[in-house]
C-alpha cells in the first residue's frame, strides 16, 4: 500500500511567452524560481516476506547458474507513534512555508579569488566565480546542527597550567558526583542543564513545524548455496533494519556545471595518462545531509532473537560533502591503467587508456578559511537483550542530587550495561524520580553522549573506476 498526498506550487513571478535558451547572465536573473512540494499523509506499507502483496527487490551478486543474491523486502515507512496493531498512520513532510524544494535556480559564489575568464573571450580578471545551480532542499534545510557535546555543557574544566597556556582541559562532572558523598559542589550544572533543555525544546519545535517523525523498517535476506534449497524459514541469513523517530534537517544539494572559464592545471604530476580535476569540466555538486533518530536498530539473527540486536540511541549526524569552493565533481577521465600483477615490476605494463568515471573533491584553495565540518553524536549504544548476563557489567546504587548537590534519593542496585554511560543511567533515574515528584523536580545532566565524532572535514577525495 502506498498512500501519498502531494501539493505542488510554483514559485515563478514572471511570465514567458516562448521557450528560448538563456546564457549565464540571463539565467542569473531568474534565480529563486522553482517548484515547492508539500507531502501529506505519507505512508508506505508492504506485507511481510512471502505474504500476499509483499514487496521484494532482488539484487544479483554473482553471474553463475545459481547466483548469490540479496532480497530487500518489508519496506514500511509511517508516522512515529502508530503501529501495525493499532493501524499505521501517514505523516506530513513539509509545509507551505518550508516545503521540499526541487529545481530551484540559485546563484552560488566561490570565496576563492583567482584568475578567471568569465566571458570566455580571453579577458582574464581577478575575481570570484559565480555559478548558476539547481537547488534541492528538504524541509528544515537551513537548520543548523545543535551542539550536543558533553564537553560544552558540563562546565567543569581544569584551569590553565600557567599564564602562557590558554588550553582548558576537560574534566567532566564534579568529583564524587556519583558517590555517596553527602554534598557536592555542582557549580553551574543546573543552569547548564536548563540551558540545554531549552535549546533542545526549541529545536524540536522547529522540526515539528517542518515535518513529522517517521519510522522506517525493511528486511534484507542473503541467499547462497548454504540455504538456497532449504525449506526452513530460519535457514537464510537475514537482517532487520528499524529506524525510529527519524527526521532530516540541514539537507540540501546544489548541482551545477562549471562554465568553461579556461582554468589551467599542471599535469606533470599525473602519470600513465590520468588527467587531473579541471574546474571547468564535469558535473559539480555541494551536498549536506543531517539526520536525527531516536533509535537505529539492526537485528541480525535467523530467529529474530533479542540477543542479535544492535541499537544506536539518540543519533544526530550532520555530514557536508563539498561546497562552492570545494565541490564534489563527477566527470570522465582518460586513464591508462597498470596491468594487474605487474605494478611491482621495474617497468610495469601500462595498458591502453580507457575512459573511466571519476568522483573527486578537490583540495581547498589556500585563501579559503576552512571546509565545512560535520559532527556525529550518539547518546548510547545497546547490544542485544538488556537482561543478558554477558552484557551486564555490574550493579551499583545511583545517588540523585538536587540543584545544590545534595542527595535527595538513592536507587539501589541499578543495572549497568556495556557501552551505556553512567550519565545515561543517571538521567533515566532522574526521569523516574521527577515523574513521581512533579512538584519538586531535580536537574538532569545536560548531555550524555557516549560517542562524539566532531569536526569531520574532507581534505581531498578521488575515486576513479577501473576495468577489472
Amino acid at each position: 500500500m502506498i498512500r501519498l498526498t502531494v501539493f505542488l506550487f510554483f514559485i515563478a513571478p514572471f511570465s514567458v511567452c516562448a521557450l528560448q535558451s538563456l546564457d549565464d547572465s540571463q539565467m542569473s536573473e531568474v534565480t529563486g524560481e522553482g517548484i515547492g512540494a508539500v507531502f501529506d499523509d505519507v505512508l508506505l506499507n508492504s506485507a511481510d516476506y512471502n505474504d500476499p502483496e509483499s514487496f521484494k527487490i532482488r539484487l544479483q551478486l554473482t553471474d553463475t547458474a545459481d547466483p548469490d543474491y540479496m532480497i530487500f523486502s518489508e519496506l514500511r515507512m509511517f508516522r512515529s507513534g502508530s503501529n501495525e496493531q493499532t493501524g499505521l498512520l501517514g505523516g506530513r513532510f513539509g509545509t507551505y512555508d518550508d516545503p521540499f524544494y526541487v529545481a530551484d535556480i540559485r546563484e552560488i559564489t566561490e570565496s576563492h579569488i583567482g584568475n578567471i575568464d568569465p566571458q570566455n573571450d580571453g579577458s582574464f580578471i581577478n575575481g570570484s566565480r559565480v555559478h548558476t545551480a539547481l537547488y534541492m532542499g528538504f524541509p528544515a534545510a537551513d537548520l543548523q546542527q545543535l551542539d550536543r557535546s558533553f564537553d560544552s555543557f558540563s562546565g567543569h574544566y581544569y584551569p590553565p597550567a600557567d599564564e602562557h597556556t590558554d588550553i582548558n582541559y576537560f574534566r567532566g562532572l564534579p568529583q564524587d558526583f556519583f558517590t555517596a558523598s553527602g554534598s557536592v559542589d555542582v557549580s553551574n550544572l543546573p543552569y547548564l542543564s536548563e540551558s540545554f533543555a531549552a535549546q533542545s525544546e526549541q529545536r524540536e519545535l522547529l522540526l515539528d513545524q517542518a515535518t513529522d517523525k517517521f519510522d522506517l523498517h525493511f528486511r534484507v535476506d542473503m541467499i547462497n548455496d548454504t540455504n538456497r534449497d532449504s525449506s526452513e524459514a530460519n535457514a537464510s541469513f537475514l537482517t532487520y533494519a528499524d529506524l525510529e523517530g527519524v527526521r532530516l534537517y540541514g539537507t540540501s544539494a546544489y548541482l551545477w556545471a562549471h562554465s568553461g572559464q579556461n582554468e589551467t592545471t599542471d599535469t606533470s604530476m599525473y602519470q600513465y595518462g590520468g588527467q587531473p580535476f579541471y574546474g571547468n569540466r564535469g558535473l559539480s555538486m555541494a551536498v549536506s545531509a543531517g539526520l536525527q533518530a531516536d533509535v537505529i536498530r539492526l537485528t541480525t539473527d535467523p530467529a529474530g532473537a533479542a540477543s542479535g540486536a544492535l541499537e544506536l540511541r539518540g543519533v544526530d549526524a550532520y555530514l557536508p560533502l563539498g561546497n562552492a569552493d570545494q565541490p564534489m565533481t563527477i566527470s570522465t577521465v582518460q586513464y591508462a591503467q597498470v596491468e594487474r600483477g605487474t605494478w611491482k615490476n621495474a617497468n610495469p605494463t601500462v595498458m591502453a587508456p580507457t575512459t573511466q568515471l571519476r568522483i573527486e573533491i578537490g583540495g581547498l584553495p589556500q585563501d579559503v578559511a576552512q571546509a565545512p565540518q560535520g559532527n556525529i553524536y550518539i547518546q548510547s549504544i545497546a547490544f542485544g537483550d538488556e537482561n543478558d548476563a554477558d552484557l551486564i557489567t555490574g550493579y551499583e546504587d545511583i545517588y540523585l542530587r538536587d540543584a545544590n548537590g545534595n542527595i535527595v534519593s538513592t536507587v539501589d542496585d541499578v543495572t549497568h550495561q556495556a557501552f551505556i554511560p553512567k550519565t545515561v543511567i543517571y538521567n533515566e533515574q532522574v526521569a523516574a524520580y521527577n515523574q513521581s515528584n512533579p512538584g519538586n523536580p531535580i536537574p538532569f545532566l545536560p548531555n550524555q553522549n557516549v560517542v562524539e565524532i566532531k569536526g569531520i572535514e574532507i581534505q581531498r577525495l578521488i575515486i576513479t573506476t577501473q576495468d577489472l
